[in-house]
């Protein structure tokens, strides 16, 4: 009995205090380019900002062999990885979705691409973040509204 009562005294001060525990949860942030006019001579779209250009995204490794015999060992150094800022693909016939690595750019400069790397278009767009989902103390899911690219 005495246990309940010390807890009881640790326990009701605290009662009434609530606990802003945020989710773990990592939400992705897509930008979405819609290309528009001559959408057949369109290759790739890449997306920049003063952090560097798009990607596509990565795809997954060949695995690694299930045996193997190191007769000397001898350690290479290691490049330093560096992330691009966006990782994109092509969704459909005139739309590309890019994912952003960090952070919410505030303005992005927009290329669409021949296949000879020939630059078609490019046009520098602000980007307005909203947020869909939530809570201002924990973040949550935003988004910005697509964007437009004419090609001749």
């Amino acid at each position: 009995m005495g246990v309940f009562a010390a807890l009881a005294i640790v326990v009701m001060p605290s009662a009434g205090c609530t606990i802003n525990a945020c989710p773990a949860i990592g939400y992705i942030r897509t930008l979405t380019v819609n290309i528009e006019g001559n959408v057949a001579a369109v290759s790739d779209v890449s997306v920049c900002n003063e952090s560097g250009c798009s990607q596509p995204e990565p795809t997954a490794a060949s695995p690694a062999p299930l045996k193997s015999v190191v007769t000397e060992f001898s350690p290479e150094p290691q490049p330093t990885a560096s992330h691009p800022p966006f990782y994109g693909h092509r969704y459909d016939q005139d739309t590309w979705v890019f994912n952003v690595a960090f952070g919410d750019p505030a303005k992005v400069a927009v290329k669409a691409l021949a296949s000879e790397g020939t630059v078609l278009a490019e046009q520098e767009h602000d980007l307005v973040w909203t947020m869909v989902g939530g809570t201002a103390q924990c973040g949550g899911p935003v988004t910005t509204p697509p964007i437009q690219l004419s090609v001749p």
